[in-house]
């Protein structure tokens, strides 16, 4: 801590004093000190989380910003940068607002001053490495008509620095160090059938994931080119700042944190200076018996490498979108199945055929079975992922009626039907006689349509009866004359 002309200057350092800021207004922190020994000193975390305003601000478009066209020379770019930072300097101009102003217009000027900059924000915008933060004096994608060189999507890959997608998992990181993280997970979706999650399977997975360059190894130049120690940082890897009467540290905006970058027209020519490079992959995945629909298996190692630094990988999450059967039904680890029995399977008993995922199986049908009665078949369902064993098997049985039947069987199952119950012959006799009555009796053919619905019903009903009946009839004199005939042999 310093008091240059009577202002309070405070640096962040790892060390006490330390700095609180309690709120932000007007675009920059309000801070005060903190002393005494209940203040633990600033951890790295601490200094690595306590972030300026510049990467926030540079998503401005420069030429709006310096107020200049797109195709302006670089004398009409200084110009504006002199008159705009004359105007807007912290110490000319008191109003809060100015500061912030200031900021933009500097870091504006610092993307457009600099050829190799402008040329990249040009092609990529703020996701280019030079317009964010990334390896100064990189070659940028300008000789690689097809797009980033390596199959890189800047949006992808330099985002990753400012908030993106593929940035990974920080691990530690220091001025002048290489900076140790964990490459991003991969979700990979797939389908199965009903069968391979019940049973297990293994599948080919195909993913396109960020791999270290295998040409330059990972360095990002070429054979025998040699980094350089940053102009904007000095090799510090930080930059000072100053906000709100104070001056404070943030990661350098031109090497990223690491102190160094890479010389214009040595980068590599396969990842650009980045040291990555995306390469797809075909990996076999084991799918284990049991699994669900949204079940996640996860292939250590497989993810992205990490796109800035040196570390291990992330993480390969495969997603399993599981497909209905055509015959099971699964709740958890029991498997519920369908099956359909004759009714004198039902009255009498027997045995069935069931499907089971083993294949199918004998099934005994106990007597007097009822339609929607289950049986269980234990440990016939599917293997249990948490704890022991497997679920069971319920077999859900649906009896089925015939649609149809001969005379032999239309008159047996009248003869049950007398059995059973003793009024069924005397009411298909009155059914039969009333039939008769009705089919003599001129004014029931003369007018019919002036018959009920109900009155309908009852001659359907009545002539249905007659045929039972007879049919009965015919069945008895078959019975008595066998019977008949018998005596006379006796």
């Amino acid at each position: 801590m310093a008091r240059p002309m009577g202002r309070l200057v405070v640096v962040l350092r790892p060390i006490r004093p330390r700095l609180a800021c309690s709120s932000r207004k007007h675009g920059y922190a309000s801070c005060e000190l903190l002393t005494g020994a209940s203040k633990a000193p600033f951890s790295r975390l601490d200094k690595r989380l306590f972030h300026a305003t510049v990467p926030r601000l540079a998503k401005e478009d420069p030429y709006q910003v310096l107020g200049v066209q797109k195709n302006a020379s670089s004398s009409d770019i200084k110009k504006a940068y002199y008159a705009l930072a004359k105007k807007y300097h912290p110490d000319t101009n008191k109003s809060p607002e100015s500061r912030e102003r200031f900021v933009k217009i500097q870091e504006a000027y610092e993307i457009l001053s600099d050829d190799s900059k402008r040329a990249q924000y040009d092609q990529f915008g703020h996701a280019g490495p030079q317009a964010q933060g990334g390896w100064a004096g990189a070659e940028g994608a300008g000789g690689f008509p097809g797009g980033f060189p390596g199959g890189f999507d800047p949006n992808d890959i330099f985002s990753s620095f400012f908030g993106g997608g593929f940035g990974g998992r920080t691990a530690g990181a220091g001025a002048r160090a290489e900076y140790r993280t964990v490459g991003d997970d991969i979700q990979k979706p797939i389908t199965i059938s009903f069968m391979e999650a019940a049973k297990g399977a293994t599948k080919s997975v195909t993913i396109d994931t960020i791999v270290t360059c295998p040409r330059c190894h990972g360095s990002g130049m070429k054979a025998g080119s040699q980094k350089t120690t940053c102009h904007a940082c000095g090799g510090t890897g930080v930059q000072t700042i100053m906000m709100g009467g104070f001056h404070m540290q943030t990661t350098c905006s031109a090497c990223g944190g690491v102190g160094h970058v890479i010389p214009p027209g040595s980068a590599c020519p396969s990842c650009g200076g980045v040291g990555k490079v995306k390469e797809r992959q075909t990996v076999q995945v084991n799918i284990p018996a049991g699994v669900d629909n949204d079940s996640k298996i996860r292939l250590a190692g497989k993810g992205d490498a990490p796109v800035r630094g040196t570390g291990p990988n992330g993480d390969l999450y495969v997603v399993l979108n599981v497909l209905p059967s055509n015959v099971f039904r699964r709740q958890q680890s029991d498997v519920f199945v369908d099956a359909k029995i004759p009714l004198h399977k039902a009255v009498l008993g027997g045995t069935a055929r069931v499907p089971t995922i083993d294949g199918d199986v004998e099934l005994k049908i106990p007597q007097g079975s009822q339609p929607g009665d289950t049986i269980l078949l234990r440990t016939r369902g599917i293997k249990k992922l948490r704890g022991i064993g497997r679920g069971d098997q319920i077999v859900n049985l649906k009896v089925e009626l015939p649609r149809s039947l001969t005379s032999q069987q239309r008159e047996v199952l009248q003869k049950y039907a007398e059995m059973v119950d003793p009024t069924y012959r005397k009411a298909s006799s009155s059914s039969s006689s009333s039939s008769s009555s009705s089919s003599t009796d001129p004014l029931s053919s003369s007018y019919p349509s002036s018959t009920s619905t109900s009155d309908t019903n009852e001659k359907s009903d009545k002539t249905t009866g007659g045929f039972f009946k007879s049919a009965f009839d015919k069945l008895r004199d078959k019975l008595d004359h066998k019977d008949d005939g018998e005596g006379k042999k006796s």
